[in-house]
């Protein structure tokens, strides 16, 4: 019989990397696409403030009414495709880099991401990390919109089977109290917080309410000492 293993489960988006980056890129983007489209200016510095204020959600159309009042909705649409279909140059958090690499060969590893499916992948693509996880699930293609995101459990199942044998251990590490740990802690994973202090004011989701069953069970400032911790637990 196979001796059980650990099996590590990472997240992605201000995990591994800081996905401010990501964001000011479609910004970019965007504000390209309607500079050569529409004939209008939007201002990435606009942008990237109402990011920083945490409207990331919202800025879109408050930005292109800004510069283009009678704009219609399939300006808006293009507006927001042009984002998405960014060709992202980013780089891994230097503690990510370290800790991954450190890991091939040692651990089965896989990514568990949420968000557009086409969007992830090319994240991934351009931190050139694929070749590092044994199985990638893309929640977003798991169905319509985000039905399948955390904390839905079906990603985690998913991983459970294309990853576990009888006996295995999983972790999940990601970076999100209000969604990150529900399921794996629901299903008997150890859980680890990745809590940087120089990020805190610049991620993406920040002053997050831990969900219900969601707290972490270890927390780490970074991922210095993360293989420590996996050999402890």
């Amino acid at each position: 019989m196979a001796m059980a293993q650990l099996r590590v489960i990472f997240d992605l988006d201000d995990t591994l990397y800081p996905e401010r980056d990501y964001a000011i890129g479609g910004f970019l983007s965007a504000a390209a696409w309607a500079r050569e489209t529409l004939g209008v200016t939007v201002r990435v510095e606009r942008m990237t403030a109402l990011l920083d204020e945490g409207y990331l959600g919202q800025l879109f159309p408050i930005v292109l009414k800004e510069a283009n009042p009678n704009h219609c909705a399939d300006d808006l649409k293009g507006f927001m495709r042009a984002y998405q279909a960014q060709r992202p140059v980013l780089k891994l958090f230097e503690d990510a880099a370290v800790a991954l690499q450190s890991m091939v060969g040692g651990y089965s590893m896989g990514l568990i991401t949420d968000g557009n499916a086409r969007s992830q992948a090319a994240k991934v693509e351009a931190l050139a990390i694929a070749s590092h996880f044994s199985h990638i699930i893309y929640t977003g293609a798991l169905g319509e919109k985000r039905a399948f995101h955390k904390p839905h459990p079906l990603s985690f199942e998913l991983m459970e089977a294309a990853l576990g044998r009888e006996g295995d251990r999983f972790v999940y590490i990601g970076d999100n109290v209000s969604k990150d740990f529900v399921a794996p802690n629901g299903r008997g994973w150890s859980s680890i917080l990745i809590d940087r202090p120089e990020t805190r004011q610049t991620r993406i989701h920040r002053q997050q309410k831990v969900a219900e069953g969601g707290a972490p069970q270890v927390t780490l400032e970074n991922m210095t000492l993360l293989v420590d911790v996996l050999r402890q637990l």
